[in-house]
């Protein structure tokens, strides 16, 4: 049925799904479409502007190993969307993009291709940067043109000026892997529509689970991950790019609209469970080194930000904390607000800051013990390589 729908029915279908990117914005997948297709049929344009659709499998979220799961056991539908995408912009050449160490997602994509080359739409997959700032879709599109992985300054969007200048369509693996089934039966989609949570830290059963929009993090916590062992201490619904919910509001549906209204977001929804007994200034400080390592080193407020964050975190955990340091924190998350090629730096003030704000206490209580008075609490969950990151990372 679906090849007998001309491209604008294609875009009206996936309207009234009402998709949304999952790559991290939520954005309704729809209006992108819309707005490729309005520059690739610009008169005024110019010759050499045919658009090109990029699908980004470059996730990078620590504990997020959802697109991974797309490209590696469900490629059909990736490569079932892309298609669809492609129709829908008007495009003959699309390429997927992964991170340089995804080297089993990129046989399988391989080989699927192989086996069935499409028809009308030359698909390339490619490798490229392993940073977490490479998966930025416009640092992504540099990568792409063999230039050093930094997000480009904006305007122009993707939509206007993408990859070589042409009208570009990047869409995140798994919000392409959903068009095919919003695209068939758009009422049927959007009354039970679900996503991919990644779901690791202190559960027993981390792994990646389909889950209905709205149901509630606890939920998901106890009956997919089988439940924290030791007790429900805070939860990511976004890894790093989200602030970080107590026990009490672990009620919270999965929804990006319920989760701001929560003061966090939904992200790549992947979903850090910590137990009860961890120390939040430990934690704090793991996210603001993470910010820190992963600062791409193009925008000052942000490298230089990043950086002074996770020295006050470090010397409160060191015991050389001081009353001001409070101060301090503020006026660092308050440079690094507002300035940025990307969202990294921004990103990284907003959910470091909320942590500190939700357990100020803990905080000051590192001031008045010089230290941390639990050391044997402390975790490094955002750390390359710790038992958090790697149980779920095992999986990929």
């Amino acid at each position: 049925m679906a090849d007998s729908w001309d491209d604008s029915e294609i875009v009206r279908r996936v309207a009234e799904a009402g998709l949304r990117g999952r790559g991290g914005a939520w954005f309704p997948t729809a209006r992108k479409w819309q707005a490729v297709r309005a520059e690739a049929r610009d008169p005024f344009a110019g010759a050499g502007r045919a658009p090109v659709v990029v699908a980004n499998g470059a996730e990078g979220e620590p504990g997020s190993i959802k697109d991974r799961h797309v490209m590696t056991t469900r490629p059909g539908d990736l490569f079932a969307g892309l298609r669809l995408a492609a129709r829908a912009v008007g495009a003959s050449e699309a390429f997927v993009c992964l991170k340089g160490s995804f080297a089993r997602a990129a046989e399988v994509l391989q080989a699927a291709l192989d086996s069935e080359p499409p028809q009308g739409l030359a698909i390339g997959i490619r490798r490229g940067d392993d940073s977490y700032v490479g998966g930025e879709e416009t640092a992504l599109l540099e990568s792409l043109e063999g230039k050093r992985a930094w997000p480009r300054p904006k305007p122009p969007l993707p939509h206007a000026a993408g990859l070589h200048g042409r009208p570009t369509l990047v869409q995140n693996v798994e919000t392409l892997a959903r068009v095919p089934a919003a695209v068939a039966d758009p009422a049927a989609f959007r009354a039970s529509e679900a996503t991919l949570v990644s779901v690791w830290g202190h559960v027993r059963r981390p792994g990646v689970y389909e889950v209905r929009l709205g149901t509630p993090l606890v939920r998901i916590v106890e009956q997919d991950g089988g439940g924290a062992p030791e007790g429900l201490g805070m939860l990511f619904p976004a890894g790093p790019s989200g602030a970080p919910l107590r026990p009490g509001e672990a009620g919270a549906g999965l929804d990006p609209d319920a989760l701001k209204g929560a003061g966090s977001s939904l992200g790549t929804a992947s979903l850090l469970v910590l137990r009860a007994s961890v120390c939040p200034v430990s934690v704090a400080r793991s996210l603001a080194e993470f910010f820190e390592r992963e600062a791409c080193g193009q925008c000052p407020p942000c490298s230089v930000g990043s950086a002074r964050l996770a020295g006050i975190l470090r010397g409160l955990e060191s015991g050389q904390g001081r009353a001001a340091d409070l101060g301090f924190l503020a006026e660092a998350a308050g440079f690094m607000s507002g300035h940025g090629y990307c969202a990294h730096g921004r990103t990284g003030a907003a959910v470091v800051g909320a942590l500190v704000e939700r357990w100020r206490a803990d905080v000051e209580a590192h001031i008045a013990a010089h230290g941390c008075p639990r050391p044997e609490a402390r975790v490094d969950p955002f750390a390359e390589g710790s038992a958090e990151r790697a149980a779920i990372e095992a999986l990929a």
